[in-house]
């Protein structure tokens, strides 16, 4: 009972202090840090289960001075090395390790795993929540202390997790409809994408239903084959070649690289002049060109506009003759190209 007190006051005062942060990703790393330095562990740590690849990976760790990080090494981890904890956890238990070295010849694989680690004793919990949040969370070479005692206070440290692993969540698919919406929001977008320059795969974010139509047979992950034969479909033939080359990614690190934006028109087949933009969304830690949003919109009507402007700023209104200054430039162009001509003005009064 007394330890099972100490424990909740040290999660009354890991859940004040964490609530001091103003991100889910502070809080949780700063709740886990709190119990690390509180109860005396080497590391503590959540995992994160992704079931479609059948892997788990290490998403958050406190490691106490002294201790080597392993997040790092402990990405992409096949569930099948440690199936025998996902079938405790099926019964509603945590893992209890109180000696590594029983696993020696039973558990072979996960022996070699935590003995890398230096891990003498370990207690591990799930954390399950309704199919939204599957993973577990676990403390390496926790104090000598009653294990029962341990593993409900862990219990208890799982629910507040899952909780804040769902604001967490809730934050982050905020976030990401704010930034898809604001993106999609442009004018007169046709299509757009979010592409991810090293593997060439890319995220549609939008299309008008007869690209969609039209690309719906085409590949569906890699970006350059995709734009490739849309082009073909979309954009007049005289355009198709400096289209072809605007949106040639091997190219687009050093394009991008004085500027966050670059853009190419081009008259299409369907709905007349277009506008194609790569917009920067961000490098890695190297400083080579990650992410970056393609879009495609319609311009047909500001072109129309623009062509109309110029024809009032260039043409008599009464006559419709190009009026002086529109002379003026075109002997700048002239003499530009050293090309010779003749220049009539006409006064009417």
């Amino acid at each position: 009972m007394k330890s099972i007190k100490k424990y909740e006051t040290i999660i009354n005062e890991a859940l004040r202090s964490a609530l001091e942060y103003d991100t889910p990703e502070g809080q949780i790393n700063e709740f886990i840090s709190f119990f690390g330095k509180h109860i005396g562990s080497d590391r503590i740590y959540i995992f994160e289960d992704d079931e479609e690849h059948h892997v788990t990976n290490n998403t958050y760790e406190w490691c106490a001075e002294g201790i080597t990080p392993q997040i790092e090494h402990l990405q992409g981890v096949n569930m099948e090395v440690i199936d025998w904890w996902y079938d405790t956890f099926d019964e509603g238990k945590s893992v209890i390790i109180s000696n590594v070295e029983e696993l020696k010849g039973v558990h072979q694989v996960s022996y070699n795993m935590l003995k890398y680690q230096n891990v003498c004793k370990v207690v591990v919990s799930p954390l399950r929540h309704k199919g939204q949040i599957k993973g577990f969370f676990g403390v390496d070479n926790p104090p000598a202390v009653d294990y029962n005692a341990l593993t409900m206070f862990l219990d208890m440290i799982g629910t507040m997790l899952i909780s804040l692993l769902k604001i967490r969540n809730t934050f982050q698919k905020e976030q990401y409809n704010a930034s898809m919406s604001s993106y999609s929001a442009l004018s007169e977008i046709y299509f757009m994408h979010l592409i991810d320059i090293k593997t060439g795969k890319y995220e549609q974010i939008k299309n008008v239903k007869h690209v969609e139509k039209e690309c719906e047979e085409l590949d569906q992950e890699n970006f350059s084959k995709r734009i490739y034969t849309t082009m073909k479909y979309f954009c007049t033939e005289m355009y198709l070649s400096s289209v072809l080359e605007f949106v040639d990614l091997s190219t687009l690190d050093r394009r991008l690289m004085e500027t966050n934006t670059i853009v190419h028109e081009f008259i299409g087949t369907v709905s007349g002049w277009c506008r194609e933009r790569f917009i920067k969304v961000d490098s890695d830690e190297k400083g080579r060109l990650w992410h970056v949003l393609y879009c495609v919109e319609v311009i047909d009507e500001q072109k129309r506009r623009e062509k109309k402007l110029l024809y009032l700023s260039e043409t008599d209104s009464m006559t419709g003759i190009n009026n002086r200054g529109s002379g003026e430039r075109k002997i700048t162009e002239f003499l530009e190209k050293k090309k010779g001509g003749l220049f009539c003005l006409l006064d009417c009064d």
